[in-house]
């Protein structure tokens, strides 16, 4: 059974709907994919991940508070969005959790390389 950390970099390539693709992205609400990218250029401790790893059986829980809200519990097996991976990788801002796998061997740019084209371009 794979790591987090292992688990944090399976995926290489964006998935046909990843909201950072130029053509074929999910459409989120207005400002949404700007608020992503602010969080994770702004902050290098931030991540984002695939949704795909989240929801679903392999994804980890919602739990709700008695005050309304609600916390995600991590299965540990949440894998980064390849598309937030790659974007960073073209602003030149990888993030700690991008970082902290090349240094452990887990990640290396190259993976995601052949999908910069395919992702949207720096925002200003």
């Amino acid at each position: 059974m794979p790591n987090a950390i292992e688990s944090a970099f399976k995926l290489k390539r964006p998935c046909s709907n990843c909201p950072f693709l130029k053509v074929g992205a999910i459409d989120l609400r207005p400002g949404r994919l700007e608020g992503i990218i602010h969080g994770l250029v702004s902050d290098d401790t931030t991540t984002f991940h695939c949704h795909k790893t989240v929801h679903g059986k392999q994804g980890g829980h919602w739990i709700d508070h008695d005050n309304g809200e609600t916390t995600y519990v991590p299965s540990n097996n949440e894998s980064m969005c390849a598309g937030a991976m790659a974007y960073l990788e073209k602003v030149g801002r990888p993030n700690i959790q991008m970082r902290l796998g090349q240094i452990t061997g887990h990640y290396h740019p190259d993976q995601i390389a052949g999908c910069l084209d395919d992702v949207i371009e720096p925002i200003n």
